[in-house]
């Protein structure tokens, strides 16, 4: 069963990458211009793997390595993700990503490489955002991580930084 993930809980497909993936590579700078989440999502690793912005599902989950969305800081891929609906494991992702991602409402989970070797691409997995709480459905192996703290967590389950102060100031 695929469900979209809220920021707490996601079941869906392992979309394996590796290390180093650019930014531009997550969506190239010649969409720069557009902002439309609707529109970048079909743009979303079409340069390093075409069918997955035809084929990722709601709940469906990155899983790369080291380095990821390195390069040009810009949001338009963690829009594109935002919009399709998955979520993020990786292995590691500077700053700028890493704050992106969160403002833009996006479940990631840092994992170790531990992790990494025991996802293949394909792989059914059911995943706790709140817990770090990894289940490889297609091998049985369960495996535990360090969640985001309790306020990103907030962030993310408000479905970004915009929403999470619209909702803030409303309370």
């Amino acid at each position: 069963m695929t469900t979209e993930v809220t920021g707490k809980t996601s079941s869906g497909r392992a979309w394996k990458f590796s290390s180093d993936i650019s930014s531009d590579q997550l969506i190239s700078a010649r969409h720069v211009f557009e902002f439309d989440p609707r529109m970048l999502r079909h743009h979303l690793l079409a340069e390093v793997r075409p069918e997955f912005a035809q084929q990722a599902q709601p709940g469906d989950v990155i899983v790369a390595g080291r380095n990821f969305a390195h390069g040009s800081n810009h949001s338009h891929p963690f829009l594109a993700m935002k919009a399709l609906g998955v979520g993020l494991l990786v292995r590691s992702l500077s700053r700028g990503p890493f704050r992106l991602a969160i403002f833009m409402g996006v479940p990631v989970l840092m994992v170790t490489t531990e992790v990494l070797d025991a996802i293949d691409d394909g792989h059914r997995l059911d995943i706790d955002f709140s817990r770090g709480a990894i289940h490889n459905v297609t091998t049985g192996k369960q495996m535990q991580v360090e969640p985001l703290s309790p306020f990103l967590q907030d962030i993310v389950n408000a479905g970004g930084g915009l929403e999470f102060v619209k909702t803030t100031l409303a309370n």
